[in-house]
């Protein structure tokens, strides 16, 4: 359900709640619109199972844009194009004066805003130094959030870095759960924080 366990363990329980279906190792392979119908392949085993639907939310694979796969800065092992960079320095791993961050990174971390605000400094940080002659040295070490709406009133905020463990920014609350507190953050704290300090650099 979700890359690390504890978070995982925690949605497991969310869906008993709801009674919800879940489909893992599995991918939509086919939609039938007149119908509302779909197909679901089932990677673990190698079999299709076709799905009614009321309503469709459907998220495509994430890659880099077209324009950046189709440039040498690409990892060309891999068939999603980002830009190959080490995934600490943010540094390109061929061109040692082209950094990147973002959606656009090969870094493997979840592609969220949090983990660009930890990334930013970063790149900066470096990309300074390397203008100054110095050693590129601060390190991203991996920080991802996902905040995970549980409920009308309740939030999962998924924090953890490279080692896939829970890596909490806020003390003394337990968010390994879902909260109502947690829900209040998404909806009023978050939403200030990009609009007023994370766009403007300040965060």
């Amino acid at each position: 359900m979700f890359g690390v366990k504890v978070f995982s363990d925690e949605l497991e329980r969310v869906v008993a709640r709801y009674g919800i279906e879940v489909h893992k190792s599995s991918e939509l392979v086919e939609v039938d619109a007149a119908g509302r119908g779909a197909v679901v392949a089932d990677n673990a085993n190698g079999t299709k199972e076709s799905i009614s639907y009321d309503l469709m939310h459907v998220v495509p694979p994430q890659s880099a844009p077209d324009w950046i796969k189709a440039t040498p800065l690409a990892d060309s092992s891999n068939p999603a194009g980002y830009v190959e960079i080490d995934k600490n320095t943010m540094r390109h791993l061929r061109h040692a004066n082209v950094f990147a961050l973002g959606d656009a990174g090969s870094s493997p971390n979840s592609k969220t805003g949090a983990a660009i605000r930890k990334q930013a400094p970063v790149v900066a940080k470096n990309l300074l130094a390397l203008m100054a002659g110095r050693p590129v040295s601060a390190k991203y070490d991996g920080y991802a959030s996902c905040p995970l709406t549980t409920a009308r009133n309740k939030m999962l905020l998924a924090e953890f870095d490279y080692t896939m463990e829970p890596a909490p920014s806020i003390p003394f609350i337990d968010t390994t759960r879902e909260r109502r507190d947690m829900w209040y953050l998404k909806r009023y704290g978050l939403p200030a924080l990009y609009w007023n300090l994370m766009l403007r650099g300040l965060a």
